[in-house]
């Protein structure tokens, strides 16, 4: 059983490669920001995970030690539940973890497609569909590009051990910094071959290559902030790869296409990359030799539709971080008219971080929740729109989205190791309660760790947030102050003690040395109090927001039911004074039922003859009964 997503079926979709096919919301958006560029003076990195049928769960990979000659497994990429079966990756993974509701147990152990020799230690971390985060405040995020080649992996048409899932777990077991991370990363996929994501276009008519490049955006403890793009190279059995050094005051991010541009390799301290990207890009025609070297040009994937649900996306991200950055939100297909990075406005702090993800465009000319296609009440999802559409029409693609099965900010802390930690958001961003989960806990609450998209489970954080939004979208405009304000709440709670976590932590390592119980602990709690919150906030809206009504004073001895009402503009748009309805239009195109006159008539006849007829019945029986009782018993 193949266990990959359908999330570059999509983004073929996107960049023009599949007929009819639409948006792009199966789609990643990551954020880097250097250590001078946050509060903490640490880095930051993001990850919106926009899958909509993901493994949702975050897994602790504990630390290991192998013995001397041990192989490590080498797995296929798999995003859909359960990703991973078997014990080799510690007990989250565990067959007697899976969801016994999912609606299929025969799960069997995940076999590995290769194997490489293993190290004698392995540091622990944390993992969703891609690794995260170590218990070495390494922290990675991850968008997938196009890519001008595709590769196969080994027994499946090819000869390429990794993709990037499996390059990111590596590195996170392997290293400590981002420099080492991307070292190794290359390493491996140049020796040992470099695949995407999506290899096989047999079943969906989708073009692999679309999909096959990786972006990651690395953060480590040192204060390095690194760019990553990787590609398979020409041959199918190795690769091509670059990384860029963020500048420490500046923001960078990733929506899908590769963003680093020029290129220095004699500049080590803020480029890496293969020998072999030169050479590669003159033989087939990417580069001209004669002309500046374009990474991002001479390896990716030109959207041959309509780009912006890519490059808007990068667009924001720089806008919403310096307000006063003269950026156009119109580009080419590549952005080589964006920078890089840029420098912040003002140091970010992880909220800053929470709200670029929550973004749907508000107050731009680009706003999801304004116009026709939002509704009454200013929804700003857009869903699929089938395959009858004809194509070449498109909907903004917003960095929020309905489809994402997670979302991090991963938190480095300054002088202490341990206390590296994760804001994590299952679910889409503007419907989330962010709650920190340490990396160096033993293992992940309930909440985060179990459950699948099989099976609606009011227990799993995912899953309630999912309620909160679904609902939301309906009533948005009331409903999201509602919802911004619970989120608000439960997140300031959180940072306001996470100063006390900070504080227990150094008194139990200075008198028991060990941390990670304390932590999980920690863990746990914030975990709960955030699924109790959405609990609440689902509960709230219900309540508050139903059948096109408002219901307030719910304190007092008497409360109040409001209607919402329309909009002036959308009732002139939908016909409501509409007066040249003919008698033959019994419906309209959108399902609203009117009555013609004929019909009308009809009806009437048809009371006036009831009515009639009723009152002939009931004065005979009115004379009928005058010797008999009024009533019946009840047989």
């Amino acid at each position: 059983m193949k266990r990959f997503s359908t999330a570059c079926v999509v983004a073929a979709a996107s960049l023009g490669l599949v007929e009819g096919a639409n948006d792009h919301q199966d789609r990643c958006t990551a954020i880097l920001v250097g250590a001078k560029a946050s509060v903490t003076g640490t880095p930051m990195t993001t990850h919106s995970n926009d899958c909509s049928d993901c493994d949702f769960r975050l897994v602790k990979v504990p630390p290991m030690t192998h013995a001397p000659g041990a192989m490590r497994d080498v797995l296929l990429f798999a995003s859909q539940y359960p990703r991973y079966v078997g014990n080799a990756r510690g007990y989250g993974y565990a067959r007697d973890r899976l969801d016994p509701l999912s609606g299929f147990t025969n799960w069997t152990d995940t076999v590995p497609i290769a194997q490489i020799p293993q190290v004698n230690t392995t540091f622990g971390y944390l993992e969703g569909v891609y690794g995260i985060m170590n218990d070495q405040q390494l922290a990675m995020g991850e968008s997938t590009c196009g890519a001008k080649f595709y590769a196969k992996p080994v027994g499946h048409g090819g000869a390429a051990y990794f993709d990037v899932t499996e390059l990111t777990r590596l590195a996170l077991e392997r290293t400590a910094t981002a420099r080492a991370a991307i070292a190794l990363m290359g390493q491996l996929a140049e020796t040992y071959g470099y695949y995407g994501m999506f290899w096989d276009d047999s079943n969906v008519g989708a073009d692999p290559a679309s999909c096959a490049g990786e972006a990651l955006t690395i953060a480590d403890a040192t204060g390095d902030a690194w760019m990553f793009h990787i590609l398979p190279d020409d041959t199918g059995t190795s690769a091509v790869w670059v990384a860029q050094r963020v500048p420490d005051t500046h923001i960078t991010a990733v929506a899908n296409e590769f963003v680093i541009h020029s290129v220095d390799l004699a500049d080590s301290d803020n480029f890496m990359g293969s020998a072999n990207m030169h050479e590669i890009a003159s033989r087939h025609g990417f580069w001209d030799p004669a002309t500046e070297f374009d990474f991002a040009v001479a390896f990716g994937a030109k959207p041959s539709g309509w780009q912006y649900g890519i490059t808007r996306r990068v667009w924001r991200v720089l806008t919403l971080a310096n307000p006063h950055l003269d950026l156009s939100p119109l580009t080419d297909g590549y952005a080589t008219t964006y920078p890089f990075s840029v420098q912040v406005a003002q140091p970010l702090a992880a909220a800053d971080l929470m709200r670029f993800h929550r973004d749907h465009y508000e107050n731009t000319p680009y706003d999801l929740t304004q116009g026709p296609a939002a509704g009454p009440y200013g929804n700003p999802n857009r869903y699929g729109v089938g395959h009858a559409a004809r194509p070449g029409g498109h909907f903004e693609r917003a960095i929020s989205i309905f489809s994402a099965t997670y979302t991090f900010v991963a938190s480095i802390h300054p002088t202490n190791a341990h206390l590296g930690f994760l804001w994590f958001g299952p679910y889409a961003p503007h419907a989330t309660m962010y709650v920190p989960i340490f990396a160096a806990s033993t293992d992940v609450p309930p909440s985060a760790s179990q459950g699948s998209l099989r099976h609606f489970n009011k227990s799993a954080l995912f899953w309630s947030n999912l309620a909160v939004g679904n609902y939301a979208s309906t009533w948005y405009k009331f409903a999201r102050p509602v919802v911004a304000a619970a989120q608000q709440v439960v997140e300031a709670d959180a940072l306001a003690a996470l100063q006390t976590v900070y504080d227990g932590a150094h008194s139990v390592l200075a008198s028991q040395g060990d941390v990670a119980d304390f932590l999980t602990r920690a863990s746990h709690t914030f975990a709960d109090k955030g699924l109790a919150a959405s609990h609440s906030l689902f509960d709230a809206l219900v309540t508050r927001f139903h059948d096109g009504s408002i219901v307030s004073d719910l304190t007092e001895a008497s409360f109040t039911v409001a209607s919402m009402g329309y909009p002036q503009s959308w009732l002139d748009r939908v016909g409501y004074y509409d007066d040249n309805i003919t008698t033959s239009q019994s419906m309209d195109e959108n399902c609203n039922v009117y009555l013609s006159g004929s019909i009308v008539g009809s009806f009437c006849v048809l009371v006036v003859l009831a009515l009639a007829g009723g009152f002939h019945l009931g004065q005979r029986a009115n004379r009928m009964g005058k010797t008999k009782r009024g009533y019946a018993y009840i047989q």
